[in-house]
């Protein structure tokens, strides 16, 4: 196709009746959802009290830990079983050349992933973690393809993305996708591989901010500026022609978003209804992050941020998710490869945290 992606007439859809169903079960979820444990925060507050080191010696790790046991429900949530997941989709706006990989590519990378030898794979191992894949929108189907909704998305620029109810379909994908190959860990680190979607996660960073494309736009997959002004103007003729939407936020992600982007946002609300936390990698998951929020707010209290990329939106993004990143190493890498690093800083922390006051004061004795 010329604008790399199938039209609402030659895609699958779902059916009313499926679509439905499919929307029920968001509302379900987002329903389901209520907001962390406060007493189970102080109480791990109290019990850092009485460790032998000043309350509070942690900075940053300290509310890290209390805010982990409001989201578990227990005062000592201790080290927490981690999975790290990544979904894969092809945008249709790619085929201007926004990135500096062809459409073909994330099929690649999610080969390389699924075969135990990316980046993400080293990371994942050190932990120890595992790693769940599923193609959501690849052109060219790869591996896992219980969850996939359609052979990537339309080009954003001239027309919608996908069906309203493909974006709905792809929301309950991604819950279904969480709940039955993440749902026995404590902490879920989400991530993405796609040709073309910080275009597109760029566009629904500035609808849903209500920023312009240049503020947000930036080198993406490390491209020159000329392409980073050609990205500009392709998410200024997104926001341009879609400027006569609602803002409901599956409205948005029709228009403008990509099937992983969608199927991430499922993660969130189902990882949430688990009560598990939610360690959210780069640029394009925290905008899935923030539609999750805008359909269900209680979600906000599951997040954490892993990293803040270099991407121009994720910064705008993580303040309106009230989420300062655990860490600053100017990433780019996708994949869920800072979600992947940070989740060994959680656990650090909880680690120390689960050091029981009188094995730390029997510690310091002894040191004495």
């Amino acid at each position: 196709m010329a604008d790399g992606g199938p039209t609402a007439d030659d895609r699958p859809t779902a059916g009313a009746s499926a679509a439905g169903a499919d929307r029920e079960r968001i509302d379900a979820l987002c329903a389901s959802v209520t907001a962390p444990d406060r007493h189970s925060a102080r109480l791990a507050q109290v019990r850092q009290l009485a460790l032998a080191r000043p309350s509070g010696s942690l900075g940053r790790l300290d509310t890290l830990v209390q805010r982990v046991a409001g989201i578990r429900r227990t005062a000592s949530p201790g080290p927490l079983d981690t999975v790290v997941s990544v979904l894969a989709g092809d945008h249709g706006v790619a085929a201007h050349g926004t990135s500096r990989f062809r459409p073909g590519v994330t099929g690649r990378v999610l080969r390389l992933i699924d075969s135990g030898q990316a980046p993400v794979n080293i990371l994942a191992d050190r932990l120890p973690a595992r790693v769940e894949t599923a193609d959501f929108g690849l052109v060219d189907p790869v591996g896992d393809q219980r969850y996939k909704i359609a052979p990537g998305t339309a080009d954003i620029s001239v027309r919608d993305a996908m069906t309203a109810d493909l974006a709905v379909r792809a929301v309950a994908a991604g819950a279904r996708f969480a709940e039955e190959r993440l749902g026995g860990a404590g902490l879920v680190a989400i991530g993405e591989i796609g040709v073309g979607n910080t275009t597109a996660a760029t566009a629904l960073a500035a609808r849903l901010l209500g920023r312009t494309a240049t503020e947000l736009t930036g080198l993406g997959s490390g491209v020159p500026q000329d392409t980073v002004r050609q990205k500009a103007a392709l998410v200024g003729l997104a926001l341009d022609r879609t400027a006569h939407l609602p803002d409901d936020p599956l409205t948005v992600l029709a228009a403008l978003g990509g099937y992983e982007i969608a199927g991430n946002t499922g993660i969130v609300l189902a990882a949430a209804a688990r009560r598990q936390v939610v360690l959210v990698d780069g640029a394009i998951t925290a905008v899935a992050a923030l539609l999750a929020v805008r359909l269900c707010p209680a979600v906000a209290g599951y997040l954490i941020a892993a990293h803040e990329s270099t991407e121009p939106s994720h910064r705008h993004v993580l303040e309106a998710l009230g989420q300062p990143p655990l860490l600053r190493l100017e990433m780019r890498l996708g994949m869920a490869s800072g979600a992947a690093l940070a989740a060994g800083l959680v656990n650090a922390a909880l680690a120390v945290a689960e050091l029981t006051p009188g094995a730390a004061v029997a510690g310091l004795a002894e040191a004495q």
